[in-house]
């Protein structure tokens, strides 16, 4: 077993904060006069994230295709007209706001990443998303080259926590389960983690209403930086452990 682990990192919630494209859509949505922006465009935030993990294998759908499906609905309910023509428009310029504004969260940087990749085996992302959106928040917050892999659900043709996620993950790097730690602020992603027999890190995040408590086993976080000790720690004991 390597003296250095592997870390692989969720991007949307856990490195970048969502809550965003919440914004994003609000203000989209309050300038064709829809009734309750900001908890109309929540909904379909949390509507959305609740469909991708059905969407897999040959029912795999893009996370676009997803969100505009989800925002038709949610219009027609309103009883707007044209409300397909109304979301696909909406969505687009929703998410393109939202690339040119996104953020790290206030405890990741990407000096801080770049140290901690010095002091791993290999440190990767396991995000849903599509390959374009993705390659536009990593642009705009400059983690583009700061990991040495990146799995994109669209590429995997599923999302977490399917077990293919991971598995494609960890053959990037040529990590073992044993040795890889997946970091994310969703407990539903960490479960998918853990079943393909890889380490949990959780941190709690306040994004599109994820309060879910991380599975049992999991190391909790007080803070993104508590990872440095562990890596430390890996490295003496060949365990992942915070004490």
């Amino acid at each position: 077993m390597t003296t250095r682990p592997f870390v692989f990192f969720d991007l949307g919630g856990t490195l970048v904060d969502l809550r965003g494209i919440v914004t994003s859509m609000a203000s989209r949505l309050q300038v064709i006069h829809v009734r309750g922006p900001i908890p109309l465009a929540l909904l379909w935030a949390t509507k959305t994230a609740a469909r991708l993990p059905a969407a897999t294998g040959p029912k795999f759908r893009s996370e676009r295709e997803i969100a505009t499906n989800v925002l038709a609905e949610l219009l027609r309910d309103r009883n707007r007209e044209k409300a397909l023509e109304e979301a696909t428009r909406l969505v687009r310029e929703a998410w393109d706001g939202y690339v040119q504004r996104c953020a790290l969260h206030p405890d990741v940087s990407v000096a801080w990443l770049r140290a901690l990749r010095s002091k791993v085996a290999g440190l990767g992302i396991v995000t849903d998303g599509d390959t374009e959106a993705v390659a536009g928040v990593l642009a705009h917050t400059n983690l583009k080259g700061a990991f040495d892999s990146i799995t994109i659900s669209e590429e995997v043709r599923t999302y977490k926590p399917d077990p293919r996620m991971y598995r494609t993950a960890m053959e990037s790097l040529g990590s073992k389960p044993a040795e890889s730690l997946f970091v994310s602020d969703a407990a539903l992603d960490l479960q998918g983690a853990i079943q393909v027999g890889m380490h949990a890190a959780w941190i709690q995040r306040t994004s599109l209403g994820e309060l879910a408590k991380p599975p049992a086993g999991s190391l909790v976080l007080a803070r993104l930086e508590d990872l440095e000790r562990i890596v430390k720690r890996y490295a003496r004991s060949g365990r992942f452990e915070l004490r």
